[in-house]
């Protein structure tokens, strides 16, 4: 991915992402020729012995570090994620490392794996790796079969690794000297940069997911209290659930810069892979139960439009902004329910928008989530004693006006009714809406009436997660 990854901070607008924006420090202490030399003999002496000792193929880990400051922050961020993706490949692949040495040395960053796995297969395994993130051209991953040889992209058909600022060779650019030394460290700034924040990003959105989860009492929704209207999913189920998502929400917005420049229209088509993926994740973390997938979608959308934001504009990134870009990620999805294929299993989705007319999750995005704003509209007014409070009246808000799909689907058009007038009633009592205690004590009692109905307003508590994302963890 060679792109420049800049936030620009509109000074005038609160509303940004300024705080999650970091500079990575590139002062380190100076490494003579002599120093230099000397760490590369004793890392390929560090190779033979393990060679010799294990009989097993070997993994070396190093790091494109220009000049002569091998080792400081932004460094050791690199390093930290080559080996997260690292331990992440072993565990994919079901090996454990025979013998391990992670070296982060003045001269240089260094890791050695001895692995019991056949060279061949693990050589095509790192290339995939190499190419699989905006960081992965700082790392240089070789790979040692059991004889002592080193392994080449080439030997397997695959083309030379390119140089990091152009599309070149990288080897004729570092022997030419093409490059300046500051253009290299400017891209490799840009590229620690835009990881970081989706990284941070991603912690966010998890917490978001884990803050509606716990959040109690919620009406026939799972919470810290019971399993609401769900036999087959408690809080754990949740947590476990939004832990796996929390990487793919990352992914979301690293797609997002990448994608940047295409047309809006083509990004719902390009995303949907890495949303199936997500939701198979899902699906193996809580045995087969769907905790999150209304979430995926939301979420995936917005870390897509983020990411998006990001790289394209020069101003602030705001909740319009973002609500917006989705909506043209999504422009004309509700078509697809009008006219789904006749010759495709109906999905619950399709089969309530051909019975009601009802577009769910689907005509959410497209409107660019105008329920979650209009939430926040009703909330900008009203007096909370807690953030707590705050979140439990946005669900019951969002319980009124929210022609929530989940509930039709357990209780028909009747659940969907109940549900809107009983938010409605609080909504309509001052002295229980804006008293936490009292709100509590009702939406208990609610709780109770939803779960004898076996209903669950699991859309609205979607939107929820969203609300609390923009809102509370973005701080927009």
């Amino acid at each position: 991915m060679n792109q420049r990854f800049t936030l620009a901070i509109h000074k005038k607008s609160g509303q940004n992402l300024q705080h999650l924006f970091k500079t990575f420090s590139l002062e380190g202490q100076e490494i003579s020729l002599e120093q230099l030399l000397e760490a590369r003999e004793n890392r390929a002496n560090l190779q033979q012995q393990c060679l010799e000792q294990y009989g097993e193929t070997v993994l070396s880990l190093t790091l494109l570090a220009v000049g002569g400051i091998k080792k400081n922050a932004l460094l050791d961020f690199v390093f930290a994620k080559a080996l997260e993706n690292l331990t992440a490949l072993f565990d994919k692949l079901g090996v454990q490392p025979t013998a391990q040495f992670i070296r982060p040395l003045e001269t240089g960053h260094e890791a050695l794996f001895v692995l019991p796995i056949e060279a061949n297969f693990l050589k095509q395994e790192t290339m995939q790796l190499e190419d699989s993130s905006p960081l992965a051209r700082l790392w240089d991953i070789d790979v040692i079969d059991s004889n002592g040889n080193l392994l080449s992209r080439t030997d397997f058909d695959f083309p030379p690794r390119p140089c990091l600022l152009c599309h070149e060779n990288a080897k004729n650019c570092a022997r030419s000297r093409k490059h300046h030394v500051d253009e290299i460290f400017a891209e490799m700034q840009h590229r620690v940069q835009a990881v970081d924040f989706a990284e941070q990003i991603a912690e966010l959105a998890y917490s978001a997911l884990l803050s509606e989860a716990r959040l109690s009492p919620k009406p026939g929704l799972v919470d810290s209290i019971n399993n609401g209207s769900h036999k087959d999913m408690n809080l754990h189920t949740f947590e476990q659930s939004a832990l796996v998502l929390k990487p793919f929400f990352s992914h979301f917005v690293l797609e997002g810069m990448k994608t940047a420049e295409e047309p809006s229209s083509q990004i719902l088509r390009q995303i949907r892979p890495l949303g199936l993926k997500a939701e198979q994740a899902m699906l193996q973390a809580t045995e087969q139960v769907n905790t999150h997938k209304g979430a995926i979608f939301a979420f995936g959308l917005v870390c897509t439009a983020i990411g998006r934001l990001y790289q394209q504009y020069h101003v602030a990134i705001n909740i319009d902004q973002i609500c917006e870009m989705v909506a043209e990620f999504t422009q004309g999805l509700c078509a697809e329910l009008q006219y789904f294929p006749k010759n495709q299993p109906l999905t619950a989705g399709v089969q309530l928008f051909q019975q009601y007319g009802l577009t769910g999750a689907r005509g959410e995005a497209e409107s660019g989530f105008v329920l979650v704003r209009q939430t926040l509209d009703f909330l900008s007014n009203k007096k909370v004693n807690s953030t707590e409070h705050q979140w439990l009246m946005a669900l019951v808000y969002l319980m009124a006006v929210n022609p929530d799909t989940n509930v039709v689907h357990r209780g028909g058009m009747a659940g969907l009714e109940f549900v809107q007038k009983e938010a409605k009633d609080l909504l309509d009592t001052p002295s229980v809406l804006l008293d936490e205690s009292e709100l509590k004590n009702n939406l208990s009692q609610l709780d109770q009436a939803c779960i004898a109905r076996n209903l669950s307003s699991g859309g609205s508590a979607d939107l929820l997660a969203l609300l609390i994302f923009l809102k509370h963890y973005l701080k927009l």
